[in-house]
């Protein structure tokens, strides 16, 4: 059964893509987190591995859904 990730360059916390994949799927230079309904993510997201979530900025102050006009 697939499963959705966030897909993430080994050192980084910038999302590159989003994928669904198997379980144990691996892409070399990357690290997959699982994402859903409760913990989603889209590509330009940064995630937290402090407390598993997905934030606007590399600061993790902004919901990554958050838009901003400049």
């Amino acid at each position: 059964m697939n499963k959705k990730y966030a897909v993430i360059k080994t050192g980084s916390y910038l999302v590159e893509n989003t994928i669904a994949a198997p379980s144990g799927f691996t892409l070399k230079g990357c690290y997959l987190v699982e994402i859903g309904e409760d913990n989603a993510a889209q590509p330009g997201a940064y995630y937290n591995p402090v407390n598993g979530c997905f934030y606007g900025d590399k600061e993790y102050k902004t919901d990554y859904k958050q838009f901003k006009i400049l």
